[in-house]
């Protein structure tokens, strides 16, 4: 077997299965949304300063890969950058996407098992991706073990709706509740009803925020607030990958800080973002 194609032991089959038709389908290879992009990758990316890596010798890698949306926003701060994914649809993209992009390193390979050397990475990131593999917290040591020691981590991992009012945590119960009816469903009336979902609750809830936003109102309670300026587009591919995939685990604060521990990071160069999505944190792996 080929070491770029090494089998994923993250995901289950129908977990890789949805996420390479997601990501054939949301693909991101029109420009028209680069705005769009780079304001969520902003948000991403608020609790680390990206100017701090050499652009001429530091090496990065994005686990979960996925369309490469963000692997391209990182593309000017590092002189190579491995993209791992181990969903065919998924690579089909990436190495398209990246095609004669020397920086580049297309990897068809999984969090646990993969070819990037020991220690040699001076940053990596997972946005969007460990809340949806069984043990999250083996996907944080398998990624720890990558980093050179001091190197940083840039992770996004769903928050289990920490300091939320008790209505909204009721809308999540009942959200949730549709969401594994869903996704159990064949992957064709997965994305069939999700689209729905975004077209009827997403859009109308985004915009809504948007209005009482833009008059002054506090939205931080308001379901899909975060919505509010993203194109359709974008609550489309958020609902699918909410509402398709059968696992999906929340973290607390104190949760995750436990999990970074065992997996060797510092705790003392943790830093949760204040602004959301929930929760975005960057921390260096311990000095040796």
């Amino acid at each position: 077997m080929n070491k770029n194609e090494l089998p994923d032991n993250n995901f289950d089959q129908d977990a890789m299965n949805s996420f390479s038709e997601e990501w054939k389908k949301f693909n991101y290879m029109n420009s028209e949304f680069d705005s769009d992009l780079d304001s969520q990758f902003n948000a991403y990316t608020s609790p680390i300063d990206l100017t701090i890596f050499n652009q001429k010798t530091s090496i990065a890698a994005d686990f979960g890969a996925g369309s490469g949306r963000w692997t391209s926003r990182i593309l000017k701060h590092f002189s190579l950058i491995f993209a791992i994914e181990p969903s065919e649809g998924a690579i089909e993209v990436l190495r398209e996407k990246f095609l004669g992009e020397s920086k580049v390193t297309v990897l068809k390979e999984s969090i646990g098992r993969n070819s990037i050397p020991d220690e040699s990475l001076d940053f990596a990131m997972s946005l969007g991706v460990l809340h949806h593999v069984p043990d999250t917290s083996q996907g944080l040591k398998d990624i720890s073990k990558k980093i050179k020691p001091g190197g940083s981590f840039l992770c996004y991992l769903y928050y289990s709706l920490e300091g939320k009012s008790s209505m909204y945590r009721n809308l999540f119960v009942v959200s949730n509740l549709i969401r594994r009816l869903i996704s159990n469903l064949p992957y064709v009336a997965r994305k069939v009803l999700s689209g729905l979902i975004a077209l009827i609750v997403y859009y109308p809830l985004a915009r809504l925020s948007k209005y009482a936003q833009n008059r002054g109102k506090d939205v931080s309670n308001f379901p899909l607030h975060h919505y509010a300026e993203m194109p359709f587009i974008m609550m489309q591919n958020d609902a699918l990958d909410r509402f398709g995939t059968r696992l999906e685990q929340r973290f607390s604060k104190d949760a995750i800080s436990e999990m970074l521990e065992l997996a060797g990071f510092d705790l003392s160069t943790l830093v949760f973002s204040e602004k959301e999505p929930y929760w975005t944190f960057s921390v260096n792996r311990k000095m040796e």
